[in-house]
């Protein structure tokens, strides 16, 4: 008898906390989890597992990140808005985060006055938080909607070849031939291996891009600024480097006209 066995993550809501969030830019409630490994038997997992760390997740940019329970003073059961969940559990919030909010206000509010050392630093900053989630994320294959249709394209292929077949064969063939046959096959392979190939990108343009976008905006970013930061990427082989300038720009000027 075949027993599935093994090691799977699990994650405990501990709470709501108040904190900075580094892709937002600014003060945002946070949702703050145990993260723990737990054996299971077929996908059945026992208890809360090993502790392996904490996150947090931002509630409006959804970006997880590492957690430190020890720094709130305490955590609130539901969420609510991050102004309101200072007091109780992050009330040393503005003299942790001073001369990080004094270099963020600096970026809202006067980025012409920013240094090119400063403005590289904030540019790159969202980039940096994001890269292991998405390299993490595309350590796999990602099945997304557009995967999962072509593989089931298999029998709408075969019947279009077997139409065809019979078409240009006359009515006595009722089968499509081998050749026939092959093609179809080759066609449908081409197209999952196509949809397989193509979801990183459909995946960074859905979850990357909106977040690094917004991040962005407000330091009205040139192509050629992102596209250094997206080369340094590729040379560290990062999977976020599969973005393209022109995807982050084009986010922006959306936002901007959406506002």
């Amino acid at each position: 008898m075949f027993i599935v066995w093994g090691k799977t993550i699990k994650r405990q809501k501990l709470g709501f906390v108040a904190d900075f969030c580094a892709v937002c830019r600014d003060l945002r409630t946070f949702k703050v989890q145990r993260v723990g490994s737990a054996s299971h038997v077929y996908y059945i997992s026992f208890g809360q597992g090993d502790l392996v760390g904490y996150e947090r997740t931002c509630e409006v940019c959804k970006t997880p990140v590492d957690a430190a329970p020890d720094t709130y003073t305490g955590m609130a059961k539901a969420s609510r808005p991050a102004s309101e969940l200072i007091s109780e559990t992050f009330p040393n919030y503005y003299t942790v985060y001073r001369e990080m909010l004094e270099r963020e206000r600096k970026v809202r509010d006067t980025p012409s006055l920013l240094t090119p050392a400063e403005r590289r630093a904030r540019m790159r900053e969202p980039f940096m938080v994001l890269a292991p989630l998405v390299q993490q994320k595309l350590a796999s294959i990602q099945v997304d909607w557009r995967v999962v249709l072509a593989i089931f394209s298999f029998a709408p292929i075969f019947w279009v070849i077997g139409a065809i077949s019979g078409w240009i064969n006359g009515p006595n063939q009722d089968d499509p031939s081998p050749n026939w046959m092959i093609a179809g096959l080759v066609l449908w392979a081409g197209l999952v291996f196509f949809e397989i190939f193509m979801s990183p990108r459909r995946y960074l343009l859905k979850s990357a891009a909106p977040q690094l976008a917004a991040s962005l905006a407000p330091l009205k970013p040139s192509e050629p600024e992102i596209g250094r930061i997206i080369d340094e990427l590729k040379q560290h082989k990062l999977k976020l480097g599969k973005l393209r300038a022109a995807d982050l720009l084009e986010r922006i000027r959306q936002s901007r006209s959406a506002g």
